[in-house]
């Protein structure tokens, strides 16, 4: 009797060991869940997330235009040398300017742009070629000088052909000439050369011609006058041509000058300034993208 309950007892374990699994896997098989059994002989859950095997469509090309970190930077712009007249004098003499210099970097600022702008002058721009560059580089202008000292307007006359033959003649151009003509030439001489002078540059091109301020004898007195009137009538058939009113500017800021003519660092510095203002607006009043300037200088 003792050993038959004991099988019995056995038996009913076993089946309670059996339903116990059967609860297990049926609770498995509800959360989703792979039983597995480790070598141990223990039971663990694997909840590795189930990967899809159904076909993926191809991912999309990158676009064209899309930057890559492998790309190519593009070249930088290159500008040719410096061009030097070299017809100039290699040593010019105490009165003449450096040879002139065509550059081959441009400007930048505005409302130059980078243009280039050929200022012809005797030794009043000499004298004031330093503070003018400066000048004219703040406002974004490429300039090239031509002056020499005591200089008329034949001279200048050979300098526009030269710049021409070069391919050196701007749009624009600044003329200071006529301070060492109205003593030494006939009025109707160098009215003539004026017109010339304009001819030549044509009337696309804008000019800029700086008027005279001498205070040095009652005839150059005279004689200076006179240009001043000359040159304004001679604009108002030239609508490419403007007169800067160089001598109105330096009586009202009262200019130092030592000898009638000629000014000391002060005046050449105010010469230079109110020059490239004029140039300045007349490119703004030229330039429709430019602001609104103001009212220009006659």
């Amino acid at each position: 009797m003792r050993t038959g309950s004991t099988g019995k007892d056995r038996q009913r374990g076993f089946l309670w060991w059996l339903s116990g699994l059967a609860i297990v896997l049926v609770t498995a098989a509800t959360a989703g869940l792979y039983i597995v059994q480790p070598p141990g002989g223990s039971v663990a859950a694997d909840t590795t997330p189930e990967v899809s095997t159904s076909p993926q469509p191809p991912a999309p090309a990158p676009s064209p235009s899309a930057a890559s970190p492998l790309t190519t930077p593009a070249p930088q712009p290159t500008f040719p040398p410096d061009q030097i007249d070299s017809q100039w004098p290699k040593n010019p003499p105490w009165d003449a300017c450096p040879a002139p210099v065509w550059p081959g970097t441009p400007g930048t600022g505005t409302p130059g742009d980078g243009r280039r702008v050929l200022i012809l002058g005797d030794s009043l721009t000499r004298d004031s070629q330093e503070p003018m560059t400066k000048y004219l580089a703040e406002s974004g202008w490429t300039p090239t000088f031509r002056c020499w000292g005591s200089k008329r307007l034949d001279w200048g006359l050979d300098q526009i052909k030269r710049a021409k033959k070069l391919d050196q003649l701007p749009e624009y151009v600044i003329v200071a000439l006529g301070t060492n003509d109205i003593s030494w030439e006939q009025p109707a001489t160098t009215e003539r050369r004026v017109n010339t002078m304009l001819d030549r540059l044509g009337p696309d091109r804008q000019v800029l011609w700086v008027d005279l301020d001498i205070a040095y004898s009652t005839f150059s007195m005279e004689r200076a006058d006179w240009f001043n009137k000359m040159i304004r009538q001679v604009a108002k058939d030239r609508p490419n041509l403007r007169v800067v009113p160089w001598e109105k500017i330096a009586r009202q800021e009262n200019a130092a000058r030592f000898d009638g003519i000629h000014y000391g660092t002060s005046g050449y510095r105010l010469r230079a300034r109110e020059l490239t203002q004029a140039l300045d607006e007349r490119a703004r009043k030229l330039s429709p993208a430019s602001p609104t300037p103001s009212p220009e200088i006659s």
